[in-house]
């Protein structure tokens, strides 16, 4: 799990999603190689909490690694936060379940108590409330260990991916298309439950990227500069072919006027082009086009909003240069 690995597309949002979706197929293999290879050491009504915990402690602590692997924090650092989101998770499973099996009989009907009371009886209806609390562990967990920061979409992702688990453990356990198997219906609880979990709650902020402008011209292809400031302030970059000053220096022979274009970077971290020249400056994309040309009658250079892979182009015809805006790992800054 590292960033350099995670390219700027939309796809990185999938990204905290499997991740936290294996460590729930983890702790399913780990329970059933408990339970089948070396024989339970628990009574059976205890195989719902402790299948349930093992997820919640596993998800919510892989969660927390992952951000932590994201943020390159010490190694103790991550083991340590790691740790407490489990015990958090696993404590809070514990303490729901309990509590659940106290107020079943006073909210089910009179003649659902000993199917709810029987722990071997495989139905989504006896166990939505299980699947809840357990739910909830696993969203307190994650927002204690980041000081409660997005507490709201911790607990409310926790409850909707523990239940959606449940729903796909039910469809899985009861005979869907032909397929009746509760190993594997145990599995896909752990998948979907971490899947989700790790999609709603935490995914890659762009605070992990800043962005970088790139030379795509043959006279200095390859080179490139960051935009974004260390301390994460405003700043703006220049890019022109006057000699001094300038932030990226581009020749004249490529159309590049003294000061041709910036890119700059609000404090929210949005990146943004400027036209600075009277001659042609384009900003293309993907069905969108750009003209940034100076217009003397403003009062202000026109500017537009950058996404990573737009491309920067200054001049026109024979004379003219290109530059592309990435959004690269802040560690490369």
């Amino acid at each position: 799990m590292n960033v350099f690995l995670v390219p700027y597309t939309r796809w990185r949002h999938l990204i905290m999603g499997l991740w936290c979706g294996g460590f729930g197929l983890i702790a399913w293999w780990l329970v059933l190689t408990l339970t089948v290879v070396g024989g339970p050491k628990w009574p059976p009504d205890w195989d719902g909490p402790i299948l349930l915990g093992t997820i919640a402690g596993f998800i919510a602590g892989g969660s927390v690694l992952g951000e932590d692997n994201l943020r390159r924090r010490p190694v103790l650092h991550r083991l340590g936060r790691m740790l407490l989101a489990v015990v958090v998770a696993v404590a809070n499973t514990l303490l729901w379940y309990w509590l659940w099996t106290l107020i079943v009989p006073y909210v089910t009907p009179q003649g659902w108590h000993d199917d709810a009371a029987d722990p071997s009886l495989v139905s989504l209806r006896y166990r939505v409330g299980a699947l809840f609390a357990a739910g909830i562990a696993t969203g307190v967990a994650g927002a204690a260990v980041r000081r409660f920061q997005g507490g709201v979409s911790h607990i409310a992702g926790g409850i909707t991916s523990a239940l959606a688990g449940g729903a796909a453990w039910y469809v899985l356990g009861e005979n869907f298309q032909g397929l009746t198997d509760l190993y594997l219906a145990s599995a896909a609880l752990g998948l979907v439950w971490g899947f989700l979990y790790g999609f709603i709650t935490w995914p890659i902020p762009d605070a992990l990227y800043v962005g970088w402008i790139r030379v795509i011209s043959p006279t200095r292809f390859g080179r490139r500069i960051p935009v974004d400031a260390v301390d994460g302030g405003p700043k703006e970059r220049f890019v022109g072919h006057f000699p001094r000053g300038l932030d990226l220096f581009l020749p004249v022979e490529d159309g590049v006027m003294e000061m041709h274009v910036s890119v700059a970077v609000d404090s929210q971290g949005r990146h943004s082009a400027r036209g600075l020249s009277l001659h042609p400056t384009i900003v293309r994309r993907f069905l969108e086009r750009v003209d940034l040309r100076y217009d003397a009658r403003r009062p202000a250079p026109l500017e537009t909003r950058l996404s990573s892979g737009d491309r920067i182009v200054l001049g026109q015809g024979e004379h003219q240069a290109e530059l592309e805006f990435l959004m690269l790992p802040r560690e490369e800054q």
